[in-house]
């Protein structure tokens, strides 16, 4: 029988399992826990179903046969799902569930790099001077919000085609087109082309309205003046973004290889644990463990 107390199930398998793993472990460690972080990789999924489809099945398969919590021959085990909000909020697809943990961002990267060191991550990563770092990428947050603000126009088309599900070449899916190079601001004409075929798509959708894509594109900029951009930009652009930039502005050649992985990680790294949002977590994270009378819980 496994000693394992709380299985902490996660998405990705970048940054899903530090960062959802380092959650559990200031709250769990200390209250002597036993915990495991399990990817999403590793459940049985159809074809080429995402993280976030196996977590969910998997959910729903244990919330069915009442298992979240479980005890056998005495020993208490507890079932947490860690998953990325993307806009469900706006889609009201949300679970409503203590078992069910989402990052308050679009998802975890941008807790990444909302929180994290960017110049410190880059110096570490490239083996490039400090000093360069610092004054290239600027203070803890600032070059996260400059890229996310030169996204706008991007993000505005992909929250729209999201909310108005509708399929599009503008998705989620996929990094700026628009942007060219990614770090640089979006190129005018490439967006007119773009807007104008969204456009004429939606139109044709909702039967000449397009109310829809009016509000969405507001509570984008709605967001966006409020310094809330995470919400709904991807954060996983962020490392697509950085690793663009560093490559072509290094002072001196770098190893490019499977840099924006590279780069998403060592940001990580550099996370102090201690925003509203992991905070949050963490509280969530051992009230599930105390409710289960788990050993040693507050």
């Amino acid at each position: 029988m496994s000693s394992i107390e709380f299985f902490a199930y996660v998405e990705g398998s970048h940054t899903d399992g530090y960062v959802h793993g380092t959650n559990c472990d200031i709250v769990l460690t200390s209250a002597k826990v036993s915990y495991e972080v399990v990817p999403a990789n590793r459940l049985p999924g159809v074809g080429n179903s995402g993280g976030k489809t196996r977590l969910i099945s998997f959910f729903e398969e244990l919330e069915r046969a009442g298992t979240l919590t479980s005890t056998l021959q005495g020993k208490t085990t507890v079932v947490a799902f860690f998953m990325d909000k993307d806009v469900d909020d706006a889609t009201g697809s949300l679970i409503n569930s203590n078992h069910v943990f989402y990052t308050d961002f679009y998802d975890v990267e941008n807790h990444v790099f909302h929180e994290g060191d960017v110049a410190k991550a880059v110096a570490s990563a490239c083996s490039l001077p400090p000093n360069w770092c610092r004054a290239t990428f600027g203070v803890a947050g600032l070059w996260q919000a400059n890229a996310a603000r030169k996204w706008i126009d991007w993000v505005r088309l992909c929250y729209t085609s999201k909310i108005s599900r509708m399929a599009s070449e503008a998705n989620y899916g996929r990094p700026s087109p628009i942007n060219d190079p990614s770090y640089g601001a979006v190129d005018t004409e490439s967006l007119t082309k773009l807007e104008n075929r969204l456009h004429k798509k939606i139109r044709e959708h909702y039967d000449g309205s397009c109310a829809d894509w009016s509000i969405s594109r507001q509570e984008v900029d709605r967001l966006y003046s409020a310094s809330q951009w995470d919400r709904v930009f991807k954060g996983k652009w962020y490392a697509h973004i950085l690793a663009a930039e560093v490559s072509a502005r290094a002072p001196y050649a770098i190893d490019t290889k499977h840099l924006a992985s590279t780069l998403a990680k060592q940001v990580a790294a550099t996370m102090a644990f201690s925003s509203p949002w992991a905070k949050r977590t963490q509280a969530g994270i051992i009230g599930l463990a105390s409710a289960a009378g788990l050993p040693h819980s507050p």
